[in-house]
């Protein structure tokens, strides 16, 4: 679980109205509520766990692992344990690249400067 409709920190302060907390909130969540309270999918993800829940992915939201896994694990319950996480490769722009764009912006930075300290002679 990420959320529960309030702030996971010390203070629980409420992220969405009271009617859209909870694993049964009142009205519809939309895509970014989803992200503050994750309740009422996992109570419908539970209700299919005999089902289609069982095939799902160990990077997915919610996954199923086999007793033994878990006990060769010493009973281990860390999701970090289980979860296959996927990284993504990051491209990143030459240093020397970066160091050029740099360079034309300070000398851009000297020369308004310059004119400014002009002005003020």
């Amino acid at each position: 679980m990420q959320a529960d409709g309030k702030s996971l920190d010390d203070k629980r302060t409420e992220l969405l109205p009271p009617e859209k907390q909870g694993p049964t909130p009142k009205s519809k969540l939309i895509a970014d509520e989803h992200a503050k309270n994750n309740l009422p999918d996992i109570l419908k993800r539970w209700q299919q766990r005999d089902g289609k829940e069982r095939k799902n992915e160990r990077t997915a939201q919610s996954f199923c692992v086999p007793k033994a896994d878990i006990a060769e694990q010493g009973y281990d319950l860390s999701i970090n344990r289980y979860k296959e996480v996927v990284y993504e490769e990051v491209e990143h722009r030459p240093p020397q690249e970066i160091l050029d764009e740099l360079e034309g912006i300070e000398n851009e930075i000297t020369q308004g400067m310059k004119q400014l300290g002009g002005m003020l002679k």
